[in-house]
């Protein structure tokens, strides 16, 4: 049925210029194109990774100056400059994306807003370039038919790449950092560096955008590239509906057409903006597409298939026989108080280690310096052959360690078999132009991925599950949907940070059995931080117990039982 609805638009599109030779709708029709085309592009910025840009009109500026002046002065033909202007948007795009995402929230919209100012400042004073405030004249120009033609088809690519680009494993890891940068980063995704790759492409989007607008008009000047335009942009995609394929178009639809007919309140636009604006967020926050077809649409559908087999690049232990993990004398304080100070622990490639103690006695501290989200103050960390210590999360997580957290940091705007596929994936997110095209190579991997997702969640119990929303899903199969997602990452050491927390008695007997599977099928070496001392006795194979992040005692589970130490710290000293 959508694809029927895409059909019709399609060919009332295309077929406008048999309908009518009015220039009037056709330079409407183009401007609704124009629009589509960089709002598309910052679908990709805004809508799946969820970062604000409100500079845009500065990459469309670039785009238009770049072929005006490859043309007019360089005599370049026009494709020929329509694609060098994309290449140079995207390339600017890469320099300011470096830059100006090392912030986020409202400053990464101030660093956008300086950047299109310092664009439109150079566009006035650089005269012998630019023309200055006059501009650039004498374009070479088709047709408006053909003009029209041309930007419909350009726009109608836009939406294809960017739908094409969702159904990749780059459109998943947009998705997985804007929902948690933390859990993104401990599969091993650089957030920092996924963020670049959709600024840029977004940027080359505006870029297409200038400089079919360039060639339309036939004459460019700074006026046309404000701060005002990019709000509007910014506004056509809130309002069409952020992060879904088609919202770029129907907020672009609705932008061009609506101030043309209200041509008597011209000089009142910027009310208007704010006043659609507000009623984007207030009565449509999911824009007008997301209020009309739902948020919610399964873009990844999984089948059962064997699991595919681990990795034989775990790094090889040293030191002690067996010994993969080993952490000595580590330490840090914040703010001048010591959460852990000369803990040493050492890990075998296989079995569960558990770490407990009790509350504030620095268990998750030390899983977030083991996974790289805290720097030790003092001492070393070691997998294997390679140090740990200051390394970035995700680099920890390429070097084989995978964790869960103690509240289940799940990719919401994700299906169940998305998140698994984020896991699978991991780094390996395969060529970003292929993705765009559907190149076959990238739909053959789509398939394996659907198939170990698929077999991996039904492994799991949780298959029928598989394209649901994964915020959809309950307290208990949120933990266990986390603990395949780590999983699937095919780690050498898995760290579970109070897996049973929320879980009922049933769910914690079905998780100590899948944690013994695990074990006793040669899984990844664990080590498990949980309070729940009946869970801990049951499946630990050592113990080692930290108080005031300090390690007290370690040993067996008997060992630690009777330990006077762990009883003091549990119960306090007998009076």
């Amino acid at each position: 049925m959508r694809r029927i609805g895409w059909i019709i638009l399609a060919a009332a599109v295309f077929g406008l210029p048999l309908a009518t030779a009015n220039t009037y709708y056709l330079y409407v029709g183009a401007s609704v194109g124009l629009l589509t085309i960089v709002t598309a592009g910052l679908n990709i910025l805004t809508g799946f990774t969820g970062q604000i840009s409100l500079g845009h009109a500065g990459f469309c500026a670039i785009g238009a100056y770049l072929a005006a002046i490859l043309t007019v002065g360089a005599g370049l033909h026009p494709a020929a400059a329509a694609l060098a202007a994309v290449a140079g948007a995207a390339a600017v795009g890469v320099v300011v994306a470096g830059a100006a995402l090392r912030v986020s929230g409202p400053y990464l919209a101030m660093v956008t807003i300086a950047f299109g100012i310092i664009v439109e400042g150079v566009l006035v004073e650089w005269v012998g370039l630019t023309g200055g405030p006059g501009g650039i004249f004498d374009i070479p120009k088709p047709t408006l038919a053909q003009g029209y033609l041309i930007i419909c088809a350009v726009a109608a690519c836009a939406l294809w790449l960017v739908r094409n680009l969702r159904a990749s494993p780059w459109g998943r890891a947009f998705l997985a950092v804007r929902s948690s940068e933390v859990a993104a980063e401990s599969l091993g995704l650089s957030a920092y560096f996924v963020r670049i790759v959709a600024f840029t492409i977004s940027a080359g989007f505006a870029g297409a955008s200038g400089a079919l607008f360039a060639f339309l008009n036939g004459y460019i000047s700074p006026d046309s590239f404000g701060l005002q335009t990019s709000i509007l942009y910014l506004l056509a995609l809130l309002f069409g509906g952020v992060g879904t394929v088609a919202g770029p178009l129907a907020g672009s639809l609705v932008l061009t057409v609506l101030p043309e007919l209200l041509t008597s309140l011209v000089d009142y636009r910027l009310i208007l903006y704010g006043l659609l604006l507000l009623t984007s967020i207030y009565w449509l926050p999911a824009g007008l597409v997301g209020a009309l077809a739902g948020r919610r649409a399964a873009g990844f559908a999984a089948a059962p298939a064997p699991p595919a087999a681990a990795p034989s690049d775990a790094p090889a232990a040293e030191g002690q026989p067996g010994a993969l993990l080993e952490v000595a004398g580590v330490g840090i304080a914040f703010g001048g108080v010591a959460a852990l100070a000369e803990v040493s622990v050492q890990v075998p490639a296989t079995g569960i280690h558990a770490i407990i103690g009790p509350n504030g006695a620095g268990k998750t501290t030390l899983l977030n310096i083991l996974s790289g989200f805290y720097s030790p103050g003092s001492g070393t960390v070691r997998l294997g052959r390679e140090a740990v210590s200051g390394r970035p999360p995700y680099a920890v997580a390429r070097l084989g360690i995978a964790r869960t957290f103690q509240t289940a940091q799940l990719f919401g705007d994700l299906t169940v078999a998305e998140n698994v596929a984020v896991g699978i994936a991991g780094r390996r997110l395969g060529n970003v132009l292929g993705a765009m095209l559907g190149a076959p190579a990238v739909r053959r991997r789509e398939r394996r991925l659907a198939e170990e997702s698929g077999a991996l969640l039904a492994a799991a119990g949780l298959a029928e599950w598989a394209d649901r929303p994964a915020d959809a899903l309950p307290a208990g199969s949120r933990r266990r949907l986390e603990i395949v997602r780590a999983l699937a990452t095919r780690p050498t050491l898995l760290l579970l940070d109070e897996p049973a927390a929320g879980l009922g008695p049933t769910e914690i007997r079905e998780l100590i059995a899948e944690l013994s599977a695990l074990r006793d099928h040669g899984g990844p070496a664990i080590i498990l931080v949980e309070h729940h001392m009946d869970l801990v006795m049951a499946i630990s194979d050592r113990i080692t117990v930290l108080d005031y992040g300090r390690v007290i005692a370690e040993g067996s589970p008997g060992e630690v039982r009777r330990h006077p130490g762990v009883i003091e710290a549990y119960l306090g000293a007998a009076g």
